[in-house]
């Protein structure tokens, strides 16, 4: 079963990653951003692709359809309030109290830190944050895909009697 996620993955990893590369470059040379440190800029592109990457997946791989369908709308709950477009100060109280649930804010500030300048330790905090997302990502795709994996293909057989989809 590692085998098989991990093989799988690689295909996502691989977009992922080239997703990123074309996005740096393109912040870099084409809106031609002033960044203080542009290698740290794609290696944060990495760590963040890889870590949203192996999220997204791990939940569509152990939870199938319902598994989707949580990854949107964690991703829309993460981008209204994760200091996306606001500044968590300025957010309803809501989003100030679970933005620290997503991975999104530590990305931010790692990506802050590369082109402002880096202050103490704290992009290796905000790295460290935002590894422990990948470990969830890697722990909910390996481990607890397996007891899912019947339910899933129930509700994948059930889905298909409906003829909807």
């Amino acid at each position: 079963p590692s085998q098989l996620y991990f093989g799988r993955y690689l295909t996502f990893f691989l977009l992922s990653q080239v997703q990123t590369f074309i996005i740096v470059l393109g912040h870099l040379y084409l809106l031609k951003i002033q960044c203080v440190h542009p290698g740290l800029l794609y290696l944060t592109g990495f760590f963040t692709s890889l870590t949203f990457s192996l999220l997204i997946y791990a939940l569509a791989y152990s939870f199938g359809d319902v598994g989707k369908a949580v990854v949107v709308i964690v991703m829309v709950l993460q981008i209204a309030g994760s200091s996306g477009t606001f500044p968590v100060e300025l957010l309803p109280e809501f989003n100030r109290r679970i933005y620290i649930l997503f991975p999104f804010p530590y990305a931010i500030d790692m990506m802050r830190e590369c082109i402002c300048g880096l202050y103490g330790m704290h992009y290796v905090q905000k790295l460290g944050l935002l590894l422990i997302f990948a470990v969830v990502g890697l722990v909910i795709g390996l481990l607890v895909s397996q007891p899912f994996s019947g339910l899933n293909h129930f509700m994948e057989e059930k889905l298909e009697e409906t003829e909807l989809f």
